[in-house]
């Protein structure tokens, strides 16, 4: 593809970790972000866009300032991951057949995450299956996987630091891959702040539904937004009364991390088994040569493709139940104030 055909449908961007660089990004920076992967120099750059030399310098300069680009030597280069088609495919690929692995491991111990449920407070009043889609797919193939591998077996190192004028203390971990929305990996926990100290309100949810956002995700955490904002609610417990939806106290935190441990340990060994593999994988896309958190990217991206291809087979073998709306909520109580990639930071 060249830059004159460039199609920005077809170039999908991901973030994990804390940082908004989202306002910096146009269609324009990300052909010159495609490019400048590419190895383009500025020169040839400009008569691509049909800019002068400063007209593409003055693009660039704001995604140095969101630590997005590095210059060096007079030369740009994209500070993270970006992968073209046939990279993204074969990524897609390798991480989906690897995903089998954790598909099994959690099928296999999916009793005892059951019977440790029902050790909750929260299971008296909300079955099993009204939170299974969060707690398997949100907190332990997601959020906790991720932490082992990052402060645990230690080969995804913790998101770098990206400050940017708005945000100074973020860290995050960035990629731009070329391909379709599926290749993201399809599905996410989003974690927000509430106004009393440690609590939380989660939701895991398929991003999105027929190509579009997931509209029942949408809908309940701006209802929940809303609630908030407007304070006629005066506690957690009154919140979830006012949603309909479970509460996760401090005990029951504990006792659920408990059980997260557990089987993030076991989900880490097929990452053990497949170190080298997944090392060689990285190591055929280009970005690992110039990027210098792209492995840390390339592991992360990996890792969200693999436990989304591992949910799809636990539901369609009858073993983990999703919601219809293909999203769940819960107002949770977390001691810790940071999780995952953000651990070892």
């Amino acid at each position: 593809m060249s830059a004159d055909d460039f199609d920005i449908q077809r170039f999908h961007f991901s973030l994990a970790g804390s940082g908004d660089p989202w306002s910096s990004l146009t269609i324009l920076r990300a052909r010159i972000l495609r490019e400048l992967h590419r190895g383009t120099n500025l020169a040839n750059l400009a008569t691509m866009l049909d800019l002068t030399l400063e007209e593409v310098t003055d693009q660039i300069q704001p995604l140095i300032d969101v630590s997005l680009v590095l210059k060096s030597d007079d030369q740009f280069r994209p500070s993270f991951l970006i992968t073209d088609y046939d990279e993204t495919q074969l990524v897609y690929n390798h991480a989906s057949n690897f995903s089998k692995g954790l598909a099994d491991i959690l099928e296999e111990n999916f009793d005892d995450i059951k019977d440790s449920y029902k050790r909750l407070d929260v299971s008296k009043e909300f079955p099993f299956e009204e939170l299974a889609f969060l707690l398997v797919g949100g907190r332990i193939i997601d959020i906790k996987l991720l932490e082992k591998l990052t402060s645990g077996m230690r080969l995804l190192p913790p998101a770098p630091a990206r400050p940017s004028p708005n945000r100074p203390n973020a860290n995050y971990y960035f990629w731009m891959v070329e391909g379709e929305k599926k290749h993201l990996g399809e599905y996410g926990l989003n974690d927000y702040d509430l106004p009393w100290s440690s609590w939380r309100y989660f939701s895991f949810a398929q991003n999105l539904i027929n190509g579009k956002p997931n509209s029942a995700r949408e809908h309940a955490e701006k209802r929940c937004f809303e609630i908030v904002e407007s304070k006629v609610v005066e506690t957690p417990k009154a919140l979830c009364a006012e949603l309909g939806l479970p509460l996760v106290d401090s005990s029951d935190s504990k006792k659920f991390a408990e059980t997260s441990e557990r089987h993030a340990d076991l989900l880490v060994r097929p990452y053990k088994q497949h170190e080298v593999s997944i090392k060689e994988l990285h190591g055929n896309i280009k970005s690992g040569v110039h990027a210098p958190h792209s492995f840390g990217e390339f592991l992360c991206w990996y890792a969200h493709i693999a436990y989304s291809v591992a949910i799809d087979t636990l539901e369609a073998r009858n073993v983990l139940p999703i919601p219809k709306e293909r999203t769940q909520s819960a107002i949770w109580y977390r001691e810790q104030e940071r999780e995952g990639l953000l651990t070892g930071t």
